[in-house]
């Protein structure tokens, strides 16, 4: 019995469906290096908060608003 429970309750929890709405707000081209690879670093928003996306990597923006380090929004 405990181990339906966990089956169960492990399921429901990394069946998560999100909805986000996203637009792209800027892309840019870096490069070349020093293996004339170019790089390109994109920043979008995403429910109304800014994002730098990279390969698979996504970092979000933040500013100093009052003295405290808070989400920047589009």
């Amino acid at each position: 019995m405990k181990k339906i429970i966990l089956i169960i309750f492990s399921s429901l929890m990394f069946a998560n469906i999100g909805f986000a709405e996203g637009r792209l707000i800027e892309e840019v081209q870096l490069g070349p290096n020093s293996n004339n690879k170019y790089y390109f670093p994109s920043t979008a928003c995403i429910d109304g908060y800014k994002f730098v996306l990279y390969s698979s990597m996504m970092v979000q923006f933040f500013e100093e608003r009052d003295g405290k380090s808070l989400p920047a929004k589009c």
